[in-house]
């Protein structure tokens, strides 16, 4: 098994007030895909009916939370982030702005052309602007945080996540749990099968996680045959709980020519560890799940441990 932590922290004391997400997350592209495919700034801006539908209305036909909703049909016209009550005024200044320019021209210019116009001449928010299609960048936002092959969760997507929830418990003393696993006997596994194979096999494997995992879950792919699972809001023993049902779900699972490994099954070891106080930064619980597993693997693989100050546990 290949190590694969290096230089996702530049050091131990982790920059808290850093951690702050300034990128896309699976919130803002599944908004976008909902506010872009089904047309719902066209329809409140007026260029698909003769009349703008009333906004609280639409929350409803949307489903979002109030207090979202501007925030992100701003942030699906031009890519700025800003806060909810700023979002609102500026929504009211476009269709106004819109309207203007399309008395003037005798013709409906489009909320994304009055958009695009408002924060270049009139608010000078955007300096080089790019008219890029709505679905055409969604669909690249979700290949930034998606594994190509697995279609887990990416290692950037996977370091984004993990600090802010290392952020929230820092802040909020909100518990939350990290699961490392690593394929047992994979690279014999690969060169028995082949690479294609290889890869259905790690197609298969995240696909048995997703049906353990809950929906609040991450599952990510770390590197190679490595994944990692965070728990938000579970303890360390439901966490080991988790893991172990994840352990068995694997092992029970028939793998394509598995019978060809040492132990003639294609198995999982894993490490977990749980948020605590005494922890110094994100890599700290990262390395302490890497040391569990190692000693999973080292123990005779096809098994959990948990990190724990006796190393003999």
């Amino acid at each position: 098994m290949e190590k694969t932590m290096d230089n996702i922290y530049n050091s131990d004391e982790a920059h808290l007030g850093d951690l702050e997400d300034t990128n896309l997350n699976l919130e803002d592209i599944d908004n976008l895909k909902n506010l872009t495919t089904r047309k719902l700034i066209e329809i409140v801006s007026g260029d698909l009916v003769e009349h703008i539908k009333d906004d609280e209305i639409l929350l409803d036909t949307i489903g979002k939370k109030p207090g979202t909703y501007y925030r992100d049909l701003i942030f699906a016209l031009i890519q700025i982030r800003l806060p909810e009550d700023e979002a609102k005024r500026d929504w009211k200044e476009v269709l106004k702005h819109k309207y203007l320019i399309s008395e003037k021209l005798g013709r409906n210019v489009g909320i994304h052309v009055a958009t695009l116009d408002y924060y270049t001449n009139i608010k000078k928010r955007i300096i080089n602007p790019k008219i890029i299609d709505a679905n055409d960048y969604v669909d690249t936002a979700s290949r930034a945080i998606i594994d190509d092959l697995t279609k887990a969760y990416n290692r950037h997507f996977f370091d984004d996540e993990f600090r802010k929830l290392f952020l929230q418990a820092r802040t909020s003393g909100k518990v939350f749990s990290l699961i490392m696993l690593d394929l047992d006997h994979f690279k014999i596994y690969n060169d028995l099968n082949g690479h294609i194979q290889g890869d259905i096999a790690l197609i298969e494997t995240v696909r048995i996680l997703h049906a353990v995992c809950s929906q609040d879950d991450t599952v990510s792919r770390y590197g190679g045959e490595e994944f990692t699972i965070l728990l938000p809001s579970q303890p360390l023993n439901l966490a080991i709980k988790t893991a172990e049902n994840i352990r068995q779900a694997i092992f029970d699972y028939r793998f394509v020519n598995e019978q060809s490994l040492p132990s003639g099954r294609l198995s999982s070891s894993l490490g977990v560890t749980s948020y605590r106080d005494d922890m110094d930064s994100p890599q700290n619980m990262l390395e302490e799940a890497d040391v569990a597993l190692y000693r999973a693997k080292n123990s005779g693989r096809n098994r959990i441990k948990a990190f724990l100050s006796d190393p003999a546990v």
